[in-house]
């Protein structure tokens, strides 16, 4: 063997030492300042607090927390760049979730599920479905997370008695009708309660409402038909304010029907409608009907 054969040998041995030093170089877990090897790190969305079952993920329920990387396991959240704990997770728990622990997709409550409005439902308020058509539910366009008024009309049952009729007869000729509750959150369209669910004409809407506001919504829907009004993103007002018009006053039809009015003022000023006076004798209060008298001009 010459020697330009050996040196070509020995620098092949050199460089294959050469290279496998730096594979090893490269690959080797980074050390700390002490030695240590460094494990490679990611972040993790944890719980912040204690959790329970029904809560919603907020911005301080949750946090981001250093976890290794090898240990992170399937299902859990972990950061991208600039991202967000809200931007990341969102939504109910169906389970207890303790601090510290992470938060995984799978305890979350799954909106297609039947569950989700009883899991949704904020402590003390309860649902009530209401029977909707094109015309009382806004053509379609009330989605759930939307919030709405109530309101109900109705035909009104005159009294039997004389001077009770003579009474309501300046006010309500039939029909009336009234906003019964106000802002009322929209938990469910048919049996649909996502958020993006497309514009449709449905049967049914499912609102959130207190336990005496159940009973009035149950009660409105027997006297009468409801009707919803969708309000605004923010708008959260009351409907009727003190300095627009008595809360207590209902829409009538002869408060906005001028052809009512001028029968009805026909009627008196023929005398067709009794007039009512009221006598006062002592504590003693009682309420005479009498017909206007007309004199006639020669």
């Amino acid at each position: 063997m010459n020697r330009t054969t050996i040196l070509i040998i020995a620098g092949g041995f050199v460089f294959a030492i050469l290279s496998a030093f730096l594979v090893q170089l490269v690959t080797a877990p980074k050390k700390a300042a002490d030695g240590t090897p460094q494990t490679a790190m990611v972040e993790v969305l944890v719980a912040s607090r204690d959790l329970k079952i029904g809560d919603e993920l907020g911005p301080e329920s949750m946090t981001w927390k250093s976890w290794p990387k090898s240990a992170a396991f399937a299902g859990s959240v972990t950061r991208t760049p600039g991202q967000s704990n809200t931007d990341a997770l969102k939504g109910r728990l169906r389970r207890d979730v303790a601090a510290g622990e992470p938060l995984l997709k799978s305890a979350l409550i799954d909106d297609t599920k039947s569950n989700f409005v009883a899991a949704s439902l904020q402590p003390g308020m309860r649902a009530v479905a209401i029977p909707v058509s094109a015309q009382t539910g806004v053509g379609g366009f009330i989605s759930p997370g939307d919030y709405v008024d109530v309101l109900m009309t109705y035909d009104v049952r005159l009294p039997s008695d004389e001077n009770l009729k003579s009474a309501a007869a300046p006010v309500v000729a039939r029909s009336a009708s009234q906003t019964v509750l106000e802002n009322v959150k929209v938990l469910a369209v048919d049996q649909e309660t996502s958020q993006q669910a497309a514009a449709k004409l449905v049967k049914t809407v499912t609102l959130e409402v207190d336990g005496k506001s159940a009973e009035v919504l149950i009660l409105a829907g027997n006297m009468g038909k409801l009707s919803l009004t969708l309000r605004g993103i923010g708008d959260t007002g009351p409907t009727i304010t003190d300095t627009s018009r008595d809360k207590s006053r209902a829409t009538t039809d002869l408060r906005i029907s001028n052809v009512m009015h001028e029968l009805m003022r026909g009627e008196n000023n023929t005398g067709g409608t009794n007039q009512v006076v009221r006598v006062y004798s002592g504590t003693r209060v009682e309420n005479v009907s009498v017909r206007p008298s007309h004199v006639s001009s020669r």
